[in-house]
């Protein structure tokens, strides 16, 4: 898949739809792209994240510890983003399901983008910030619910 592709699908992920064409073209350029068969193991639940991952094709299962139905993702989805700014372990395993390309973006890389683009990173921020809240206030009113059984 071509460069210009992967800028393609990085455009329509959430997280990095905040990022210039300029940093999008910096960002798959040190990225790796690999391709998986059916059933191939792409990590495990728990293992170092160093970075996100950005589905380009095909379909991954994903399945969270603790979780009896698997997730089944497809192109464009971005896996473990918050690996992309601070070390974390990843939060499913991840098996391919049908051929797949993903696209493993670096945090290394993601953060020597945003020392260089801090408009960027400011907006990459709020975002985060918005989705810390609003999962927040999802699990305040689930605690509420329950509290109230």
């Amino acid at each position: 898949m071509s460069l210009a592709r992967h800028m393609a699908v990085m455009r329509n992920a959430p997280l990095l739809r905040v990022l210039p064409d300029d940093a999008l073209k910096l960002l798959a350029f040190g990225s790796e792209a690999q391709n998986l068969r059916p059933r191939d193991p792409l990590f495990e639940a728990g293992d170092a994240a160093d970075g996100a991952v950005l589905m380009l094709g095909g379909q991954l299962r994903l399945l969270a510890p603790g979780i009896s139905a698997p997730r089944v993702v497809g192109v464009g989805h971005l896996i473990d983003e918050l690996a992309l700014v601070v070390p974390t372990e990843r939060s499913a395993s991840a098996v391919a399901q049908t051929s797949c390309e993903v696209l493993s973006i670096p945090r290394v890389q993601m953060l020597r983008i945003l020392e260089e683009f801090p408009d960027a990173a400011a907006r990459m921020r709020s975002t985060l910030a918005q989705r810390s809240a609003a999962f927040l206030a999802e699990v305040g009113a689930l605690a509420d619910r329950l509290a109230r059984r």
